[in-house]
């Protein structure tokens, strides 16, 4: 089947009655793809995970291993990852700066409700006026007024503060989606994606009075959070009507805080994660998207991965006991 239709991913059980199992085909089928100069993502699917089975993801140069029974959301996320398609609730977007003279080639960072941040060739100087417009691949661009509160010049570029003038109700609306919060009701659960950075300028009370019923938290685009940010959020559950919640694909800075402070998971659990992964022979580094319930089965012990760069292994890279302190009292 490989040979005739070459997928990019595959995903089979690894319980398969008889002498050859899933483990084997993964290994078999990444041999067979090298050999013919062909890729293919390999996700493999336990009903139950032993040490002995764990012992044999690295070998089996998979590049996933999941545990069923699984919520469509964490299959969804490894195929979606192992094809490099976005995830559910991310959204690109474009940007695109016009300056009295036309537009500039410039790279925005740090995009927020209040401004953004922007490198350019071009030379810019504090009060100057912009235009900055922001489209999505559902939304048509929206133009929003800007100016330059501070302007360094550096090897060459400007680096640029840039600050929203009066913001209309669609931009405002479209800042929030792409940089706080995005909320989908999916029937009986709501799905609450979180952006961005958690400090003591965010606040959640805008999000209050959507939190009804079960809902999901995805929090892989959380990028940074410091410690009053860390008590706004744990504010925010302890004020919220929820019946009930979950934390998916949590990123690397949620997960730090949640090891550290018990009530930054408030009454709710932990479904996935990102956790860092490093290979010593080559340096390559990665996030990996891991299941809970994969690292449970396995008493808290991470699995390992080939490397994608160079088939070596691709090894856990912090303390198991202090990353994975979240987890404790779920083991």
């Amino acid at each position: 089947m490989f040979s005739t239709h070459q997928p990019a991913v595959a995903v089979f059980e690894a319980d398969f009655a008889g002498p050859f199992t899933g483990f084997d085909t993964s290994r078999a089928l990444k041999t067979q793809a090298k050999a013919q100069g062909a890729t293919v993502n390999v996700i493999v699917v336990s009903r139950r995970l032993t040490a002995d089975e764990l012992g044999r993801v690295a070998a089996s140069c998979c590049d996933e291993l999941l545990v069923a029974p699984m919520s469509a959301d964490e299959l969804y996320d490894a195929v979606a990852l192992a094809l490099g398609l976005p995830r559910r609730g991310t959204e690109a977007f474009s940007t695109n700066v016009v300056t009295v003279s036309g537009p500039i080639a410039a790279t925005v960072s740090n995009l927020s409700i209040d401004g953004l941040r922007l490198m350019t060739e071009v030379d810019l100087a504090d009060g100057q006026m912009l235009t900055v417009e922001i489209a999505t691949a559902t939304e048509a661009a929206v133009a929003m007024r800007a100016h330059v509160i501070w302007a360094q010049r550096h090897d060459g570029r400007t680096v640029a503060g840039v600050a929203f003038d009066a913001l209309d109700e669609r931009a405002r609306a479209l800042l929030l989606k792409l940089t706080q919060w995005l909320i989908v009701n999916e029937g009986e659960r709501t799905r609450v994606v979180l952006r961005g950075d958690f400090t003591e300028a965010t606040k959640f009370d805008a999000l209050l009075p959507q939190m009804v019923g079960r809902v999901v938290f995805d929090l892989a685009e959380i990028t940074y959070m410091n410690s009053l940010g860390v008590r706004a959020w744990c504010e925010f559950l302890r004020a919220a009507r929820i019946a009930g919640y979950e934390f998916h694909a949590c990123s690397v800075p949620f997960i730090v805080q949640a090891s550290m402070v018990n009530d930054t998971l408030g009454r709710g659990t932990v479904t996935s994660f990102f956790a860092p992964y490093h290979c010593t022979a080559c340096e390559h580094q990665e996030e990996r998207l891991l299941q809970t319930a994969v690292v449970l089965a396995a008493n808290l012990q991470p699995p390992t991965f080939g490397c994608p760069r160079c088939g070596e292994m691709l090894e856990f890279d912090d303390l198991p006991e202090r990353y994975l302190a979240f987890l404790s009292d779920e083991d």
